[in-house]
């Protein structure tokens, strides 16, 4: 137990070198911290999942049960606005990386979907169908040496997902 607490002079201790220090010893010194390589960038953020409704809403009541048979084909694209030169390819290549596998520039559906719901005694319920994808801000940016932004633009982003279904949501009127 003594030996923890007091080291005797006839051990050899190893130093202890920092990440950077070791860094440099095996290779060339890294960039200072804060210092960015600048130049114009694009980031998507602040992905929060959500249904993109695609064609009419039904609505049906007060009260009872709404029936609806999806029969039309429709296609529900991934959109950018509100910022230049920021791609859907862009977009959806950061979704997938980040919040979903199955985002994609573009879904169409097709096929026969029946959905059926018991609405809340005086209230209307309504539906519609699209895609279970998310929402999201962009930003467009130029990055100076010193790691701040410059020339900033931001605008809003709809990612489409391959999963679609119906949404229901009820109403007072």
């Amino acid at each position: 137990m003594e030996d923890f607490i007091q080291p005797r002079r006839d051990r050899c201790f190893a130093t202890l070198i920092s990440p950077v220090a070791a860094f440099a010893a095996d290779g060339p010194e890294p960039a200072p911290e804060g210092i960015c390589s600048g130049g114009w960038r694009k980031n998507v953020y602040g992905y929060k999942a959500t249904h993109l409704g695609k064609g009419s809403v039904y609505k049906d009541g007060p009260g009872g049960t709404v029936v609806v048979t999806k029969i039309k084909s429709e296609t529900l694209s991934t959109e950018v606005g509100g910022v230049a030169g920021v791609s859907a390819d862009f977009v959806v290549l950061e979704a997938k990386a980040e919040v979903s596998a199955s985002a994609t520039k573009a879904v169409t559906w097709d096929t026969s979907h029946q959905y059926r719901r018991n609405i809340s005694r005086g209230k209307y319920g309504n539906v519609q169908y699209g895609s279970w994808g998310h929402t999201a801000t962009v930003e467009k940016y130029y990055q100076l040496p010193d790691c701040r932004k410059s020339q900033r633009s931001t605008g809003w982003v709809k990612v489409a997902n391959e999963k679609v279904g119906f949404r229901y949501w009820e109403t007072s009127n």
